[in-house]
């Protein structure tokens, strides 16, 4: 699945829009991406149009948008105004296809009375030019860096659901920052210098500390510098800080799709409980370079 790259990059006039949608517990990015899987598997070319599929009552054997988030929604029962889980849940979805809509990336209500249409998709970019305006899925011939590729694992394990906006935003810089310089990350790694991350792709630096939850889910690699210690510090540091010198930045590799190929709930949960890799696992990811 591609991404247009203005999703992701910004300019010095504006925010990208992964930015301007990307909350802490909200929904907006995780749906959003979904959107453009289900619209990419209903479509192989052109402009997808309306999704058939409903908030939250569809076709018995069809899935709705509800059906297709992860979120925390708890029921009330005993509020004033009772509120079922799913209830709270069909309002959070709701929630963000407002936001997507205010954001130009999506248009809400679509569709005839007899025929209604929950959402339409809009260019990632969120321009009003009428050039940019509906999604069409891209074609062949746009390529790296002009968008930014997506494996269907990074959806059908799970990683979609249970990374957070700052994972994900963090995790696609650094497949655009691969995608622009192919042979640097291939021979050294990339690296995102802090101009590139204040007026290019708008990440503060929380978002960018998200590198090394990447690292512990095996998607990405740090790669091992000298002038570092284990933990990424500095060897050194106040030295170097006192006499000017410039720090030494991380560079990273992004790991192939197959480091996708787990469901992310097993891999998450050892990396955040530290549990140390089995040593058939550590065998199978040597050979398979992740």
């Amino acid at each position: 699945m591609k991404i247009r790259a203005p999703f992701i990059v910004g300019d010095r006039w504006s925010e990208p829009p992964i930015q301007r949608i990307s909350a802490p517990r909200g929904l907006n990015l995780q749906l959003y991406l979904i959107a453009i899987f289900e619209a990419h598997c209903r479509k192989r070319n052109g402009i997808v149009g309306p999704s058939p599929l409903t908030v939250s009552m569809g076709a018995p054997d069809a899935p709705s948008w509800v059906d297709l988030v992860v979120s925390r929604a708890k029921g009330n029962l005993q509020a004033v105004n009772p509120i079922t889980e799913r209830g709270n849940r069909v309002r959070q979805v709701k929630s963000a296809f407002a936001r997507l809509a205010a954001e130009n990336l999506a248009l809400r209500n679509v569709g005839t009375p007899s025929k209604p249409m929950a959402v339409m998709l809009l260019h990632e970019s969120g321009a009003s030019a009428s050039e940019k305006y509906d999604y069409a899925v891209p074609a062949a011939y746009e390529v790296a860096p002009s968008v930014v590729t997506l494996s269907e694992l990074f959806f059908m394990n799970g990683w979609v659901h249970l990374m957070s906006d700052s994972e994900i935003r963090m995790y696609l810089v650094l497949k655009h920052l691969s995608a622009r310089f192919p042979r640097v990350h291939k021979d050294e790694g990339v690296f995102c210098s802090e101009r590139e991350r204040e007026s290019l792709y708008r990440i503060s630096r929380d978002v960018y500390e998200a590198h090394l939850a990447l690292e512990k889910f095996g998607l990405i690699e740090r790669v091992r510098d000298p002038s570092r210690h284990a933990d990424g510090k500095v060897v050194n540091f106040h030295q170097m800080a006192a006499s000017g010198e410039t720090l030494p930045p991380h560079r990273f590799r992004v790991a192939g799709n197959l480091a996708l190929s787990d469901f992310a709930f097993a891999r998450i949960r050892r990396a955040m409980l530290n549990f140390p890799l089995s040593f058939a696992e550590s065998q199978r990811r040597r050979e398979l370079g992740v």
